[in-house]
């Protein structure tokens, strides 16, 4: 079966709810539907709420959800000036698409600004493929079609564009194809919709970015009426080099935004920062919010929700991290499993890493990785998980600061340890640690000299891209946490010292018998 069959097939359901979901009541009276009408036109949450419930309505709470307030400010800012041309640079799941690609030309279209809409994307087919869900809303939508009349006339978005009764017209092309000469009799379109345009493969040549970019502000931009016209682009900052970082202008640090640009960049939170509140609070709550940061791990919250594609390390170089296949734990000299815990439980606290590293010669190998913003509970029960696991004829040292096993983090050791029927052997680290920002520094002539080696195995694990993330971004005065490469730091000193001291054999005997710690 094709997948534009199965588009079609999506498309028709989605077209029933349509239908279901905005029923009227056919005994208004005509004073009440004149003022909806023309309160719509510049409410734009009313406008919404009025006349989307196929979006609007969250069945988990029974309602419907409001505009955040981002939405509603570059709605308005869109509508007032007939000139406009803007970013939406907002984050994952938060109506990009939804906002600019059907709400607000149908808004406009109320408001009798649109005479022509020409939407872009990464491909024709993803470009038909939202046309399809606009054409939606004029042949099935049915309070629009009670209060503006049923305007659908001909074309279809399968084919790349449909024609309203009043000759308003809708037009689908992928990125790089030719728009020139569209119109409709003398209508030229006065609305560029640009979507969601970069993808992982386009990004990483610089030539092709600059050229869709040329094409941008030449060939699409061109065929909009030169008299007045909008053009909205809307996506995620998947790359700090990409075509939406382009048409910004801020590519490199420092550099200008482009001239005359209304640019809407948003986070997910109000701080900017994993964190913090949501910005769209009509929507979620700060629970659902975290848990969705803390499932994804930290490398790709930031990047899906923050706009953070990549920390360009400043100490640390990306280049020196290496994703390499790692040798067998028992061909270790000595192997440490670092906790460094942080000090709060609440949910704004440091991360609560677990690193466990391996030594063997002058090289060492990073085999597991635990990095979250937790509970101390979580925390232990990680490690004692991880402890069972281990193979019997491997010793790995558990070590934390020796100051947190003598307060209430000791607790859920021994909590922990009640209701599995052993301990897990924890050491206290006694040292007396240097200055934090110096002695992490230290670990670069290791990770310079290819010494440093990451188990490939973990590469799409989390906790270890979120290791990685904070490793990147440490740098002084930066907000990156710093608890994994704090706790990777207090492993290496570990692992020199024992290896120093003396000379471990790949085998150290038999693991003591774990239900009796």
């Amino acid at each position: 079966m094709s997948t534009i069959t199965d588009a079609r097939k999506d498309w028709i359901e989605h077209c029933k709810r349509v239908q279901e979901m905005t029923f009227v009541n056919d005994f208004e009276a005509q004073a009440d539907k004149m003022k909806r009408i023309n309160r719509a036109k510049t409410d734009y949450n009313f406008y919404v709420q009025t006349y989307f419930p196929h979006y609007t309505f969250d069945k988990s709470t029974g309602k419907n959800t409001d505009c955040g307030d981002f939405h509603i400010k570059w709605a308005n800012a869109v509508k007032k000036d007939p000139s406009f041309l803007g970013v939406a640079e907002w984050p994952r799941e938060h109506a990009k698409s939804v906002h600019n690609d059907i709400f607000l030309p149908i808004w406009l279209w109320i408001n009798k600004e649109l005479d022509g809409a020409v939407l872009t994307g990464k491909n024709e087919t993803a470009a038909c493929t939202l046309l399809g869900d606009v054409q939606a809303e004029f042949q099935f939508n049915e309070r629009l079609k009670s209060d503006y009349g049923d305007q659908y006339n001909v074309g279809d978005w399968e084919d790349g564009d449909f024609v309203l009764k009043d000759n308003t017209y809708f037009m689908a092309i992928g990125r790089g194809q030719s728009p020139r000469g569209i119109r409709k009799g003398a209508k030229r379109p006065n609305l560029g919709l640009i979507d969601d345009i970069d993808d992982d493969v386009i990004v990483n040549s610089q030539d092709r970015v600059t050229g869709v970019v040329e094409w941008i502000f030449g060939a699409f931009y061109g065929c909009l009426d030169i008299r007045q016209s909008r053009m909205l682009m809307s996506g995620n900052r998947i790359h700090p080099k990409g075509i939406l970082a382009h048409v910004v202008g801020d590519v490199e640090e420092g550099d200008p935004k482009r001239e005359g640009l209304y640019h809407s960049k948003i986070f997910a939170t109000t701080n900017g920062e994993l964190t913090g509140d949501p910005t769209w609070w009509q929507k979620y709550t700060p629970e659902a919010l975290h848990k969705r940061f803390k499932r994804m791990g930290d490398f790709l919250a930031l990047k899906e929700f923050f706009h953070k594609y990549q920390i360009k390390g400043k100490i640390f170089k990306q280049e020196w991290v290496h994703w390499d296949k790692v040798p067998r734990m028992k061909e270790m000299d000595a192997i440490v499993a670092y906790f460094d815990p942080s000090y709060k439980n609440t949910t704004n606290a440091d991360t609560k890493a677990w690193r466990v590293w391996g030594k063997k010669g002058i090289k060492k190998y990073l085999y597991k990785s635990f990095v979250r913003v937790c509970s101390i509970t979580d925390a232990v029960k990680w490690a004692y998980d991880y402890y069972e696991t281990i193979p019997e004829d491997v010793i790995v040292h558990f070590y934390m600061e020796d100051v947190f096993l003598q307060d209430e983090f000791f607790d859920d050791f021994e909590t922990e340890g009640e209701l599995r029927g052993y301990y897990l052997p924890v050491i206290g680290d006694k040292r007396n640690k240097p200055e934090k920002f110096a002695r992490i520094s230290t670990m670069t002539a290791d990770y310079q000299r290819d010494n440093a080696i990451w188990d490939e195995k973990e590469r799409k694990n989390p906790d270890a891209q979120t290791g990685y993330l904070q490793l990147m971004g440490f740098e002084k005065g930066s907000s990156i946490k710093d608890d994994a490469p704090d706790a990777d730091e207090s492993a290496w000193h570990l692992l020199n010292k024992m290896t120093r001291q003396e000379k471990f054999p790949g085998m150290l005997g038999k693991r003591v018998n774990k239900r009796i710690w």
